[in-house]
């Protein structure tokens, strides 16, 4: 392919001009993101508008210095993180770039660039055969996989789109005939099975080809990009973008991959209703299936710590955050549809940039009248499935501002095939740093080192294997026989979710299938003891029942250097072994071993300058392990990071019950440490059996705490009376913390 170097490129700047006299029709572009009413706006306002002139300025540097480097449409030959995979990406980034700057600023060199690169690829697309590398159930034509193919045409549709209106009429018929039409059909009628399929590659590919066909006034694209490809002898449908608004978001707008999925799933279901509205208003496309796609916007941002990253739960990696592109596009366009959410305008000001089209502008119009108001993240339970009764995701915070401590309980459905085997997990945060982990994904994204940037075999031997998760274990195997078939028939009960109170917020969920004639319920408190210190405690307690004696492992990964324990322990210090030979335990190295004496027992860590500790009411022969990631891992493609667990053996029916605190601090620069120790002093069951439990908190002020939860009946208007210790408890629903 040939290659303009930078002194060409100003010839061709400048020969250009003439490109832009030619009108190919009498339609009006751009209409599919950008609007014509929107360009002039965008004009007349972003002298006045510092974050709108700050997007169009950022995106001229980056699109100019791209374009010095010429025009480059390589032969496809790599995989992803390889030099072809990255330039056809670099150049969708560029075609879209250059096609709106050319909308805002009117420069003809913007234009021009975008035309000459969509010819080059005119000309090379009808001589592609499959992609060379084979690694994928789909593989493209540019890139190794379909997915990436309809990225692209996602951006070059509107790239298209924005330089349309400049083309001649044999300019025009070029790029659609030889390249968007035949690239179009290769994502849908040449590829059914990923086009039809519900999942975030037929979301992504379903918005391609309907945005394609909204660019080029084609309606046959846009049908069928809202109804599928006809499959089967009777020519049946399959599930195109409606479809895929009503399977994959449940009513609360959680996406069950996880919101590491949701949020790169957001970007084509937000563009093409965008597309949608510009170009068929009278579809209401925003109210469908009662406005799933806001409140799945608003879900999206909710799924975070406060510093902005997505709880990492299933295949997620950890460093992205609500700073993605695809949450600026949520943001702004949620906003521009409801300018009364100005919480939404302090997080636009954060990711420091927004979208150049009229959900943008009003984004920018409203910060620069000051209109922003501090971003409130909530407790919430977030059900999944498509009807909301395929378990849920809990998240309970202490407060709704940054320094919020929260924790998160998975009780939903599997996730399907990037889901992990984790029923009932949790996460810890604390200030917006991550104190008790979820692993995520075994994956470096782009990293051709690493297995061409795609997922490292120890994503299945690890990373979804149970024991890498804070959840039990039974008999070290993993949740479910490790198969994502059995996991996907069955899903986790809620059974409490009240954050109503201040004093005390609370979930709970049940997981009766996960191992066979196992029940698991998990319940977790966090309590609110203003007379002990503004830091919250959180309450632990997993019960499980069964009918033989199993060997019980609960796992705790923390992050941060271990301070203190009580337990006397044994370390492994000249010769290390891993904890097993398979569903995980053969990446962890088995650092130490403890025997925990009956009562409280303690483990402290610090995570930079806070102390964190973990108090747990062990039983006689109880054993506290000491773990590392890293074991059977040659290529150490793992983290190295720790975990104690606490090992029951020989037990039918069991709770484990534990408190989790974060106290004092060690200052950096002056050395002083204060808070040194936790305010739980002791922690004893009163009564734990099918139909109660209640456990007593003893605290560092001399006063007890004591919670009590309902094990068979949730209903929040039935009365409940015990005795314990010669103490009557008497409370109404499903749970009741006694002060």
């Amino acid at each position: 392919m040939k290659s303009l170097n930078k002194y060409i490129w100003i010839i061709t700047v400048v020969i250009g001009l003439i490109a832009c006299s030619h009108e190919s029709d009498n339609t009006h572009y751009p209409k599919v993101i950008l609007t014509e009413a929107a360009v002039k706006a965008i004009r007349a306002e972003q002298a006045n508008l510092p974050l709108l002139k700050h997007s169009i300025e950022n995106l001229q540097k980056k699109v100019e210095k791209e374009m010095l480097k010429g025009i480059d449409v390589p032969t496809p030959k790599d995989p992803a993180g390889g030099y072809t995979h990255e330039q056809h990406k670099q150049n969708y980034i560029n075609m879209y770039g250059a096609g709106v700057l050319w909308q805002v600023t009117g420069e003809a060199h913007f234009a021009n660039y975008v035309r000459d690169m969509l010819l080059e690829y005119a000309e090379m697309y009808p001589t592609l055969k499959e992609h060379p590398v084979k690694a994928s159930y789909a593989p493209g034509r540019l890139f190794w996989q379909q997915l990436n193919e309809a990225v692209w045409l996602v951006y070059v549709s509107q790239a298209f789109d924005c330089i349309a209106g400049v083309l001649t009429t044999e300019q025009k018929d070029t790029i659609e005939k030889q390249l968007l039409l035949p690239y179009a059909d290769f994502l849908s009628v040449e590829n059914p099975r990923v086009f039809n399929r519900v999942h975030n590659h037929g979301v992504w590919a379903a918005a391609a080809v309907g945005m394609a066909g909204f660019a080029m006034d084609n309606d046959e694209l846009v049908n069928r990009a809202f109804n599928g490809v006809e499959t089967g002898p009777k020519g049946e449908l399959g599930a195109g973008f409606l479809v895929q608004l009503t399977q994959l978001f449940s009513p609360d707008g959680y996406y069950t991959e996880g919101p590491y999925y949701q949020r790169y799933a957001m970007l084509p279901y937000l563009l093409f209703a965008q597309a949608i509205d510009n170009n068929r208003p009278e579809m209401r496309i925003f109210e469908y299936h009662d406005g799933v796609l806001q409140k799945a916007a608003l879900t999206t941002l909710q799924l975070t710590n406060t510093n902005g990253q997505f709880f990492p739960i299933n295949d997620a990696l950890k460093s992205m955050s609500y700073m993605s592109t695809s949450l600026v596009h949520a943001v702004d366009f949620v906003y521009g549809l409801d300018e009364s959410q100005k919480e939404l305008l302090s997080i636009a000001r954060e990711q420091g940039e927004v979208i150049i089209c009229e959900a943008g502008l009003k984004v920018a119009r409203a910060i620069a009248n000051g209109e922003s108001q501090p971003f409130k993240w909530e407790s919430n339970e977030y059900r999944d499935g498509p009807e909301g009764k395929q378990g849920a995701f809990g998240v309970l915070r202490s407060n709704t501002g940054k320094n919020s401590q929260t924790v998160t309980m998975k009780y939903a459905s599997q996730g399907m095939g990037h889901g992990h085997f984790d029923r009932l997990t949790i996460s810890f945060y604390d200030q917006g740093k991550e104190i008790l982990q979820d692993y995520g994904a075994a994956r470096y994204v782009n990293v051709e080192y690493k297995h061409g940037g795609r997922y490292l075999p120890e994503n299945k031997t690890w990373a979804r294997q149970t024991i890498a998760h804070n959840t039990l274990v039974v008999d070290k195997d993993s949740q479910s026989e490790g198969k994502v078939k059995v996991a996907s028939s069955h899903h986790s009960e809620p059974w409490v979710f009240d954050a109503s109170k201040a004093e005390v917020k609370v979930m709970s969920a049940k997981e009766n299938k996960a191992y066979e004639g196992v029940n698991m319920h998990r319940t977790i408190a966090l309590l609110n003891i203003p007379e002990l210190s503004n830091d919250a405690i959180i309450l632990d307690l997993y019960r499980v029942e069964s009918k033989r004696q199993h060997k019980y492992h609960l796992p705790y990964y923390y992050m941060g250097q271990m301070m203190h324990t009580n337990v006397e322990y044994k370390p492994e210090t000249t010769q290390l072994k891993a904890l097993g030979k398979n569903d995980g335990y053969q990446h962890l190295w088995n650092t130490g071993n403890g025997i925990m004496k009956a009562g409280a027992n303690r483990f402290v860590w610090l995570n930079d300058d806070r102390f964190y500790t973990l108090t747990t009411e062990a039983q006689l022969n109880d054993k506290l392990v000491f773990a590392r990631i890293g074991a059977g891992d040659p290529e150490f493609n793992l983290r190295n990071e720790p975990s104690v667990i606490i090992e029951r053996g020989n037990t039918a029916n069991t709770l484990f019950a534990s408190t989790i605190e974060a106290h004092g601090n060690k200052h950096p620069v002056t050395e002083l440490v204060n808070g040194l120790k936790g305010n739980v002093t002791d922690i004893k069951t009163l009564i734990n059996n099918s139909e109660y439990t209640l456990v007593q908190l003893f605290l560092a002020n001399k006063k007890q705490v004591t919670f009590a939860i309902c094990n068979t009946n949730n209903d929040q208007s039935i009365t409940h009376h015990l005795t314990a210790n010669g103490q009557e408890y008497r409370w109404t629903g499903a749970y009741q913390l006694f002060k």
